[in-house]
């Protein structure tokens, strides 16, 4: 039973990765038209309340993505499933609020959102669900599942950081700062050609090292 955890705790990462993203999704349109549900009162107070739970949820989950390792090393309970599912499950979380920035940002803005954001977003989406499915089809039977890199682990890293940052700038009230738009805007980039090129990295192993 024990042994299960590791791959538990990565499932609640994807559970909370993608609740966390729809509370922040609906936080701001709560907050936008005030069209909340008679029985949740004040619209600004619910809105406040998931806003909250979506910033936990991602600090929550990402914390578990080194538990969930920690624990499949201490309990010798590393296995193909858990190799399989915790690198998808850091693909969601990023994914997953990236996403909701681009509906915020297109929504708020006149003009739209922006191919400055649009662009390295979509970059980082799709190279996640292209990777995914080479993971999916390398995980044969009697093999282990395609081991993640060393640059990949870092790119994760700084992705988690870049996702994070507009978690803690709007509570802190700097996320109208220009400088702070164009810092992140520039680590976004940053994030979509590591993302590309550790992608490429996987793509150009050879069939014996994906098994």
């Amino acid at each position: 039973m024990l042994k299960a955890v590791p791959n538990i705790l990565t499932v609640l990462r994807i559970v909370l990765a993608l609740s966390g993203a729809w509370a922040l999704w609906q936080s701001y349109f709560w907050s936008v038209d005030y069209n909340v549900p008679l029985w949740l009162g004040d619209a600004s107070v619910a809105a406040r309340t998931l806003a909250a739970y979506s910033v936990a949820a991602f600090i929550i989950a990402a914390a578990s993505d080194w538990l969930d390792g920690y624990l499949a090393r201490r309990l010798s309970a590393q296995s193909a499933l858990g190799a399989l599912l915790d690198p998808i499950a850091d693909k969601v979380l990023v994914d997953a609020y990236l996403l909701v920035y681009v509906l915020i940002l297109n929504l708020g803005s006149e003009t739209g959102v922006s191919v400055y954001i649009l662009v390295p977003v979509l970059a980082i989406v799709l190279r996640d669900v292209g990777i995914t499915l080479v993971r999916m089809v390398s995980n044969k039977p009697g093999h282990e599942a395609l081991p993640v890199s060393a640059s990949a682990k870092l790119k994760t890293l700084i992705a988690f950081l870049v996702t994070a940052l507009p978690l803690i700038a709007f509570p802190l009230g700097l996320g109208g700062a220009d400088w702070l738009l164009l810092g992140w805007m520039a680590a976004l980039w940053l994030t979509a050609a590591l993302s590309l090129a550790t992608g490429l990295g996987y793509v150009r192993r050879k069939p014996d090292q994906q098994a």
